[in-house]
């Protein structure tokens, strides 16, 4: 038997000499309302995410690193043509009472580098992405036609008013003077500015009526030539603006200018100086001699006006309303090719061709029932697939925001390396989301000093308690 006593005895003994416990009465109460403070602040802080993250949609994005865009092939990132194109929110086109550009996001500084991509949103404004970092540039171009509300109204659908240079180094506009009521015909013409040194290193002024109201402006393929079409007009004034008599033209690298005759809604010109119009399906070849132009037809009333023409001029890639992703036509001679093409749904596309890359087109594919576009390098030989290679923002829903015609430096685009990733634009916030900001942060605000009070209440409430005991 052991000499130790048991256990049970020793834990005994040592039990009888130590004091008893007090557990205060209010101990069970005292952590219910730790708990329910501990559950008050919790909800408070979860009221206050939600709030915050209703508030600001983009914060997740924005927190994602995504500052070292990388090409889609892999390679090093360097300029290039982003893969998606986004709408600039209707918003930054505003006007003030003055009929100026009224955000200051807008520059006259036009010394933003190459740019990839340019288009005129339905406002009227220019906007540029830069081919460099794509970055968006909201641009107040001198007397660009466009930034008046009545021209912006007036002009065509399919039209764009501006164009880069295959290189994006130079941008082509079509520029007018303010419009008078006086009946003094409105200064206008095409001018070219250097994307690099800002500066407008050429001022085409045209002649003829009220004023010569320009819709569309285009680049030879070498960049040293260019077309333009557009509109005599007959009134043009602050409220009115008429015009029937279409006019079109070429200008060469001096400067030299030479009408159309017969004109064309759009017009294309070689890098030699040959001019090629296009008029509801029918093509009219004016060689660079200034004589008598050749008759070319596609045959597919399907066609647009909308155009681009290969580097060696031979062959004209022509934009398609339904059922046909490319329409390509021989200059001397009438041999027509087409690609089919359903858009997503069994619907149609709109194509218009952008510029030639190599053996393909690259063009702008937009559904004909809205929603967003798309751009494709489509093989002219027909034995290669059709490549989406970018997203363009469309017109959903009949909203004001989205991408019209495109301008595209092609030369920034190679079969090999189509497009890049870019990070999309960081918008400053709208009024209205300011607002909800600031009601939710309020709210929020609101809430967590209800719930403080109420914490700081019941303490208050159970020292009292405690004293009375």
């Amino acid at each position: 038997m052991s000499p130790h006593p048991p256990l049970k005895d020793l834990l005994e003994q040592a039990a009888e000499t130590v004091p008893p416990a007090e557990v205060p009465r209010d101990t069970w109460q005292r952590g219910r309302r730790r708990h329910r403070r501990s559950l008050a602040l919790r909800a408070a802080a979860v009221v206050g995410v939600v709030a915050l993250v209703a508030a600001t949609p983009g914060l997740l994005d924005r927190a994602t690193d995504r500052s070292a865009p990388q090409p889609a092939d892999g390679g090093a990132a360097g300029p290039g043509l982003p893969d998606h194109l986004h709408s600039v929110p209707e918003r930054m086109s505003d006007l003030s009472n003055g009929g100026a550009w009224a955000r200051d996001e807008v520059s006259d500084d036009l010394a933003v580098g190459p740019a990839a991509a340019a288009w005129v949103t339905r406002a009227g404004l220019p906007v540029l992405v830069d081919a460099a970092d794509g970055d968006y540039h909201l641009l107040d171009l001198p007397d660009v036609v466009t930034a008046s509300p009545l021209t912006v109204t007036w002009m065509p659908g399919e039209a764009a008013p501006l164009a880069l240079t295959p290189d994006g180094t130079e941008l082509a506009y079509a520029y007018a003077w303010p419009a008078t009521d006086d009946g003094t015909a409105v200064p206008s013409g095409v001018r070219v500015v250097d994307l690099v040194t800002g500066e407008v290193t050429r001022d085409l002024p045209l002649e003829g009526g009220a004023g010569v109201a320009v819709t569309r402006v285009s680049w030879s393929p070498d960049g040293s030539w260019l077309a333009w079409s557009g509109y005599e007009t007959s009134y043009w004034t602050t409220s009115a603006l008429r015009g029937s008599v279409g006019v079109s033209g070429t200008i060469a690298p001096d400067g030299a200018q030479r009408r159309l005759d017969p004109a064309g809604s759009s017009v294309v010109v070689g890098d030699d100086g040959t001019a090629v119009a296009l008029t509801n399906g029918t093509v009219r070849v004016h060689g660079p001699d200034g004589g008598r132009s050749a008759r070319r037809s596609t045959g597919i009333p399907e066609t647009t006006d909308a155009a681009a023409l290969s580097p060696d001029g031979s062959v004209l890639a022509v934009g398609t309303e339904a059922r046909y992703d490319l329409v390509t036509l021989g200059i001397g001679r009438d041999e027509v090719t087409t690609r089919s093409g359903q858009a997503p749904g069994a619907g149609t596309w709109s194509v218009r061709p952008l510029g030639w890359v190599g053996e393909s087109v690259l063009v702008q594919r937009t559904p004909t029932d809205g929603g967003d576009g798309r751009l494709s390098l489509v093989p002219v030989d027909g034995d290669r697939p059709v490549r989406d290679v970018g997203t363009v923002d469309g017109y959903a829903g009949g909203a004001r925001e989205g991408i019209g015609p495109l301008s595209v430096a092609t030369a920034l685009v190679t079969e090999q390396r189509p497009t890049l990733s870019r990070p999309a634009p960081d918008w400053p916030w709208s009024d209205e989301r300011r607002v909800l900001t600031g009601t939710l942060g309020g709210l929020g605000l609101l809430l967590a000093a209800g719930l403080a009070w109420v914490v700081v209440r019941r303490r208050r409430r159970a020292r009292g308690e405690v004293a009375e005991e």
